[in-house]
C-alpha cells in the first residue's frame, strides 16, 4: 500500500508548435511514498529541442527519487552532455516526501513552480532566469522586457541550478509548468485548476487554455494533497 499522500494529473497541448518540445516525468516508490516529477521545455521547434526535453525530463525524474531535485538536475546536465543531441532546455524537478516537511525544488530557465496553500492564497515558488527578469529586478522597470524575457540566464547545459522548498504541511497543490502556461493563462485561472479535486481535470484546465491556439507547447503537471 502506497505512503504517498499526494495524486498526480498531467496534461499537454502543442499549440502551433511543429514540434513538441516539452516534457514531463513522474516516478515514485510506494514503499517510501516518494514522488519525484519533472517538467522541461526544450529549446527550439525542432526534434532536437524535444530529444533533450524527454532526456532531462527522465533522468530528473529518476534521479530526484533517490537524491534530490538539484542533484538529479546535475544528471541531468552530465546526460545530456554525453548524449549527441545538441539542443538545449529548461527544467523544473520537485520531491515530494513524506518524511520531509519540505516540498523540495530544483530549477533553471522559464519553468515554474505554484504552490496553492491550505488557505487558499496562490503563490509562485520560482523566478524566471532570463535577462529581462535581471534587468527588472536592479531597475524600477515592472513590465514585460520582449526583447529580454525570452533569453535564459540559465538552462540544463549552462550555469548552476536554484534550488528553494515549500512547506509541505501548509501546502494543498503544486503546479510544475512551461511557459506555454504561465505566460498564457493568469492566476485567477491556476488558482481554480489548483482547487479542482482531481488532478488530472486542474492539469487539463491549464493545458487546454494555454495550447488549443496557442503560439507554445503548453505542458501542466499538478500534484494535489489527500484530504
Amino acid at each position: 500500500m502506497s505512503r504517498t499522500p499526494w495524486r498526480v494529473g498531467g496534461a499537454q497541448r502543442q499549440g502551433r508548435r511543429e514540434v513538441q518540445a516539452d516534457a514531463f516525468a513522474v516516478t515514485g516508490d510506494r514503499a517510501t511514498g516518494r514522488i519525484a516529477v519533472a517538467v522541461t521545455d526544450g529549446i527550439g521547434d525542432t526534434a532536437d529541442a524535444a530529444d533533450a526535453a524527454h532526456l532531462a525530463a527522465e533522468e530528473a525524474a529518476g534521479a530526484t527519487l533517490v537524491a534530490t531535485p538539484e542533484v538529479a538536475c546535475a544528471r541531468a546536465r552530465d546526460k545530456l552532455a554525453a548524449s549527441s543531441i545538441t539542443a538545449d532546455a529548461s527544467i523544473v524537478a520537485a520531491l515530494f516526501d513524506p518524511d520531509h516537511s519540505r516540498i523540495r525544488i530544483a530549477w533553471a530557465g522559464i519553468c515554474r513552480a505554484y504552490a496553492l496553500t491550505t488557505g487558499g492564497e496562490l503563490q509562485r515558488a520560482t523566478y524566471d532566469h532570463t535577462l529581462g527578469e535581471r534587468i527588472r529586478e536592479h531597475s524600477t522597470h515592472r513590465g514585460p522586457l520582449r526583447m529580454y524575457d525570452r533569453k535564459l540566464t540559465r538552462t540544463v547545459a549552462r550555469h548552476e541550478f536554484v534550488t528553494t522548498s515549500l512547506p509541505a504541511e501548509t501546502t494543498t497543490a503544486v503546479l510544475l509548468c512551461t511557459d506555454g502556461v504561465s505566460q498564457s493563462v493568469d492566476e485567477r485561472t491556476i488558482t481554480t485548476a489548483l482547487r479542482c479535486a482531481d488532478p488530472n481535470d486542474g492539469a487539463e484546465l491549464l493545458a487546454s487554455a494555454a495550447g488549443i491556439n496557442g503560439a507554445d507547447n503548453a505542458t501542466a503537471l499538478v500534484l494535489r494533497r489527500e484530504k
